[in-house]
């Protein structure tokens, strides 16, 4: 299996397409459906970590990009900045490491909703990109995209509650990311 493939089957993309990547104003989800929805999710994440298609992480890292440079903060307070117009273009980290961004986002999107402690999992992982020695920009770029995955599974499953047993899976699915580091799948 490539790097990139993110499912055995598309049997789980279509569901979690719509709740995911519809527009904002679009994503209520029925509470009864949000637990279909959930686990479905957990089914398709636990395996391969990926709720996004690849089509929809591409968008995401493209709209990423467009609003990265300007507004993504360095750990010296500074705004990051282009070197040139050709490196605005380009994303600093590579397409593994982006979409394991993307791919630790989303196990923090549904920590949020359930209210878990998702922020040491997100301080693990740029512990462990800075261990990596990615530079300040990539560090920034990861935890942008971390951000934006994170923000649309949280306000995906923001109308419905967190069960006790989703709470128990989710926790292991942010232990597992933690251990797993910056690691591409």
């Amino acid at each position: 299996m490539s790097p990139d493939h993110r499912f055995e089957s598309d049997a789980c993309q279509p569901a979690l397409r719509a709740l995911v990547c519809a527009p904002q104003s679009e994503r209520q989800v029925p509470p009864m459906r949000s637990a279909v929805v959930l686990l479905t999710l957990m089914l398709c994440a636990s395996a391969h970590s990926a709720v996004l298609s690849d089509m929809d992480r591409e968008r995401l890292l493209d709209n990423v990009l467009k609003n990265f440079w300007g507004q993504a903060k360095l750990s010296n307070g500074q705004v990051a900045r282009p070197a040139s117009e050709a490196e605005r273009n380009v994303a600093p980290v590579s397409r593994v490491m982006a979409f394991r961004a993307m791919d630790a986002g989303e196990v923090s999107g549904l920590g949020e909703w359930c209210k878990l402690d998702w922020e040491s999992h997100y301080m693990a992982l740029t512990r462990a990109a800075r261990d990596r020695k990615l530079n300040d920009t990539q560090v920034a770029f990861f935890s942008f995209l971390h951000g934006a995955a994170q923000g649309s599974i949280a306000s995906a499953m923001a109308k419905s509650s967190c069960t006790d047993d989703q709470r128990a899976k989710v926790q292991q699915m942010l232990e597992h990311s933690k251990r797993r580091g910056v690691e591409g799948t």
